[in-house]
């Protein structure tokens, strides 16, 4: 896959593309059904299957306050779409001197002059070009004009349920991971910095990593089973996510046990992928009563992993 982030340096002209426009956010079930289109009417034409988005969100230039927690983070997206099998992802630097350009301008100087838009594909409420004035009949028209096609997909549902990142974000805030993955296609997954805690765990029996994380969303305080992606090798755990009452904490902390693991990974980066969530969080009345609940917990996740054989 080509990655373009400055049009002002293209590797090369493009000619004969077929491209779909958005911020995917979560590159969720209806994103991925949109993309897949791209890649088999680029295979049909002999074309080259094409994403543009913009990095960072527009909205965190032209409204901060009304941007939406994102799903996932840059380096997540770029390998999702990259798996999917796009030959071409731009993502285009979005600055107050962009979001001024007219939409007549942006189809007519970037996708037709500089990216070569033989068919777009978009959702059936794309908007795009200054003040979001762009629409998809101003798109078909200036396709008619310049001589691309514009095909409108209409919104993916699942048994039913509209599937978009609004509400993914409400799935995975009220801790409902395993109905989020539905939407996703897969597993929710956070990456983050392992660094130190108070090391109460280990005195319990039960190391945990400590995260610091990437991401911006985090499902809602609670214990899950997961799945831990550590020095390139999966491994089954718990993770709690809370103020740990028992110990009179006030700052939320993201803590794992990791099975069948005891190496030291401080300042290492790992990820976790969320299965299920087995309980809330709970204050216990004593050292003694919360080991015996952990204990329980991970029998309740190995039963949940062993229903969940490989990957994440």
């Amino acid at each position: 896959m080509i990655l373009i982030t400055d049009l002002k340096a293209l590797p090369r002209t493009f000619s004969n593309s077929i491209i779909t426009l958005g911020n995917f956010d979560g590159l969720h079930l209806g994103h991925q059904e949109l993309i897949k289109k791209v890649i088999a009417r680029a295979k049909e034409t002999g074309g080259t299957s094409m994403v543009v988005t913009f990095r960072p969100h527009p909205l965190k230039i032209l409204c901060p306050e009304k941007c939406p927690p994102l799903i996932s983070i840059y380096e997540e997206k770029i390998g999702l779409i990259e798996a999917l099998g796009i030959d071409v992802l731009v993502k285009i630097p979005f600055t107050l001197e962009f979001a001024k350009m007219a939409p007549e301008d942006f189809v007519k100087d970037v996708l037709f002059g500089l990216l070569g838009a033989k068919e777009i594909f978009v959702g059936y409420n794309y908007r795009f070009g200054r003040d979001r004035a762009g629409n998809i009949e101003m798109l078909k028209d200036l396709g008619s004009r310049y001589g691309f096609a514009v095909r409108q997909v209409e919104q993916i549902s699942l048994r039913g349920e509209v599937i978009s990142s609004t509400k993914i974000r409400h799935l995975l805030r009220e801790g409902e991971v395993e109905q989020a993955a539905r939407l996703l296609g897969r597993d929710y997954a956070i990456t983050g910095v392992v660094i130190r805690g108070d090391g109460r765990g280990r005195s319990l029996g039960f190391p945990t990593a400590n995260i610091a994380p990437k991401h911006a969303i985090i499902p809602s305080n609670g214990v899950y089973a997961v799945r831990l992606f550590v020095r390139d090798r999966l491994y089954d755990g718990i993770a709690n996510i809370g103020m740990r009452p028992t110990f009179d904490k006030k700052t939320l902390s993201i803590e794992a046990y990791i099975f069948d693991f005891d190496e030291d990974i401080y300042g290492e980066e790992i990820s976790v992928f969320f299965l299920k969530k087995i309980r809330d969080e709970i204050k216990f009345n004593g050292i003694d009563e919360l080991i015996q609940q952990i204990t329980s917990d991970i029998e309740a996740s190995r039963l949940v992993q062993a229903g969940r054989a490989g990957p994440a």
